[in-house]
């Protein structure tokens, strides 16, 4: 099971160490990925650790841009403002859109006011071999570390520029009978809940390798790489909730429950209100879908559960197809319900009902 970032310990020392002392050519424009090969480590605490690096003044990012055609590379900046949509690429003159979960990827060295690189480090047959065995890391899986969301409200896109994901999966989560959890239990008692139920969301959503976008209400709005990693995530924030629940000693309508949808597909991202936002169809499916669950569900889209290993995640639960009118789309989507705590049956009278017990006995 992935760590929580609660109880994660970050090999900055390690990591650190390894920008200062390896090889010039092993650390400069340096994949995360090899780097983490290196040093033994898992990508995405290596990636994690990075970026604190970077914010401490040890480490530099680099953003470079593939192109599809030709796979030249070229930098084009390490902060947001830099950020462009549509490009040409100088190698071969090919006109592309760039979308940060794949031709937009990120490399790191060590900053110069703690180790200075010549230019010998700059081998480019050894990254090109480099790369070919590791492959890249993704402007877009950077944007799913929270700490670096956190950052990116100081260095925002420009008024009339986006960025483009071609996939990604969004999240969305409501907390059930909030309403009633208010009107029965005191503004006060209510809002301790709701609070110490974001913590637990957030703690589940970065611990799958996810970040949370926005909180809206009662909900919360996360985004991942990967849509195995959503499932995670609500896998373990309902497991979470029952502990928290049992912890405070709540029963019937003081319980907390969180409903969850989950759809994967493409979308576009601003800077509004001063955070890193997702638009498009596919956050408007996955905020609809979540609207169909109740309370310790999951309703996922089939784009979302054909993905890698979400069917193999999921087994053991009970699942139920169905076709579901979503508001502003002409075709019903396919989704599936995932029930992760059984409801009990009603029991039938009569010979019915015996006839159920006689079944579930033998």
């Amino acid at each position: 099971m992935t760590e929580s970032p609660s109880s994660r310990v970050l090999p900055y020392n390690s990591v650190r160490s390894y920008l200062l002392e390896a090889e010039p050519r092993d650390v400069y424009h340096a994949l995360p990925r090899h780097l983490a090969d290196a040093l033994d480590l898992p990508h995405r605490i290596t990636l994690e650790a990075l970026v604190g690096l970077m914010f401490d003044g040890d480490a530099k990012m680099h953003w470079e841009l593939e192109c599809p055609f030709c796979n030249a590379f070229a930098e084009v900046g390490d902060v947001f403002q830099t950020a462009i949509t549509d490009t040409t690429c100088g190698a071969c003159g090919a006109e592309f859109t760039v979308h940060v979960d794949h031709e937009a990827q990120v490399t790191f060295s060590p900053h110069s006011n703690v180790r200075a690189l010549d230019e010998a480090a700059d081998d480019r047959d050894y990254r090109a071999r480099v790369r070919q065995q590791y492959g890249p890391t993704t402007v877009h899986e950077l944007m799913t570390i929270q700490r670096f969301r956190d950052w990116a409200q100081n260095e925002p896109l420009a008024p009339d520029e986006h960025l483009e994901v071609s996939q990604m999966t969004i999240w969305f989560s409501d907390l059930t009978g909030s309403t009633a959890l208010y009107a029965r239990n005191g503004d006060p008692f209510a809002y301790q809940l709701v609070r110490e139920h974001f913590g637990l969301v957030g703690e589940a959503v970065q611990g799958a390798d996810g970040a949370i976008v926005k909180t809206m209400g009662d909900g919360v709005m996360g985004v991942f790489s990967h849509t195995v990693d959503a499932i995670d995530a609500s896998l373990r924030v309902n497991r979470m909730l029952r502990e928290f629940n049992e912890e405070k000693g709540l029963e019937a309508d003081r319980r907390l429950r969180l409903k969850i949808g989950i759809h994967t597909g493409p979308s576009i991202v601003v800077t509004l209100n001063n955070r890193l936002d997702y638009f498009g169809t596919t956050v408007n499916t996955a905020s609809r879908v979540s609207h169909l669950a109740r309370g310790e569900e999951i309703v996922l889209t089939k784009a979302s559960y054909a993905q890698p290993e979400v069917p193999a995640r999921l087994t053991g639960y009970r699942i139920r197809e169905f076709a579901s009118k979503v508001r502003g789309l002409d075709d019903p989507v396919m989704t599936y319900r995932v029930e992760l705590y059984p409801r009990e049956a009603k029991q039938r009278s009569g010979l019915l009902g015996f006839l159920d017990r006689l079944g579930r006995s033998k």
